[in-house]
């Protein structure tokens, strides 16, 4: 098989997985990176067909790897039971604040006879003479 269908082959197969190709000038081969839940290969756009080839079949099986190595936790995660949640109760409410209840009506003390007739001060009066 030519380097070239080889190549096209493996460029489908990075992008049936996810993986984003990137041809840039670089000072080296370039290689795979994560960023995020992407994956990424940048390739320097100078490199021989045998390096792109290399590096795209490393990046397939390293990716593929990955993959498989999250099924597998997710798999043993969604196994793992589920702690059922208790309800929490309502909380009890008190009084209102300054509100009076029975208990505190019965503690007040009653007011006594003279706080109820006391006497109005002079001048008070409504028709009083000055």
């Amino acid at each position: 098989m030519s380097a070239k269908k080889t190549l096209e082959q493996l460029e489908q197969a990075c992008r049936e997985l996810g993986i984003r190709l990137m041809y840039d000038d670089l000072k080296s081969e370039g290689g795979l990176c994560r960023l995020r839940d992407s994956f990424y290969l940048v390739v320097n756009r100078r490199a021989s067909a045998e390096t792109r080839i290399r590096m795209m079949k490393d990046a397939v099986a390293r990716v593929t790897a990955a993959q498989a190595r999250m099924a597998k936790v997710e798999a043993a995660v969604k196994e793992v039971p589920q702690p059922e949640a208790p309800v929490p109760e309502p909380a009890a409410r008190g009084p209102e604040v300054g509100a009076r209840t029975p208990e505190s009506r019965q503690q007040e003390p009653e007011p006594s006879s003279e706080e109820e007739h006391a006497p109005e001060p002079v001048g008070a009066g409504v028709g009083s003479e000055s």
